[in-house]
C-alpha cells in the first residue's frame, strides 16, 4: 500500500510524512485518502519521490521498474559504488575503451 511504503521511505530518510509534506508545502489533509488506498496526483508523486530520493515506481508498486537489462544495471551499480572523486576518471576511461573497441570493430568490418 502506498501510504505504508511512504512511511517506510520517510523513516529511511530520517523524516516523517508530516515533515516531508511541510517541507514540500503540501497539505497534510491528503494523508487520510492515502491511508485508504488512494494515490496522490502525478505531480505530487514526483515531488515526493524526488524529496525522498526514490522512484515513483517504488512508491506505487513497491519495486523499482526499469527497461535496463542486467548488464546495464550492473554498470550503473558499479558506477554508483565508485567514490565521487573517481567518477570522472571512470567515465573518461570507459569512453576511451568504448572508442577503441568501436575502432577495432570498424577495422575488422573493412577487412572483410
Amino acid at each position: 500500500m502506498f501510504y505504508e511504503r511512504l512511511r517506510t521511505v520517510c523513516k529511511e530518510n530520517n523524516t516523517s510524512v508530516s515533515k516531508m509534506l511541510k517541507d514540500l508545502n503540501l497539505s497534510t489533509g491528503s494523508t487520510g485518502h492515502w491511508k485508504k488506498g488512494m494515490l496522490p496526483k502525478g505531480e505530487v508523486l514526483a515531488q515526493i519521490a524526488d524529496y525522498l530520493h526514490t522512484s515513483i515506481d517504488y512508491l506505487i508498486f513497491g519495486e523499482y521498474r526499469t527497461n535496463l537489462n542486467e548488464d546495464q544495471l550492473r554498470l550503473l551499480e558499479l558506477y554508483e559504488s565508485t567514490p565521487e572523486r573517481a567518477k570522472y576518471k571512470v567515465l573518461c576511461d570507459f569512453e576511451q575503451i568504448v572508442n577503441i573497441e568501436i575502432e577495432k570493430f570498424a577495422q575488422k568490418k573493412e577487412a572483410v
